[in-house]
């Protein structure tokens, strides 16, 4: 019985971690992006 909670737990505990991490992840990539595409623009 112990078991069955404990996988429910992780299951919950890593899909509220890519719910919030992934997103972040994409957000951070995207500003990266950006940062990179400006500061080439400038330079060319």
């Amino acid at each position: 019985m112990d078991n069955e909670i404990l996988i429910v737990a992780i299951f919950v505990g890593a899909g509220l971690l890519g719910y919030v991490v992934i997103p972040g992840l994409l957000v951070m990539w995207d500003m990266a992006l950006d940062h990179i595409s400006r500061t080439k623009g400038e330079r060319g």
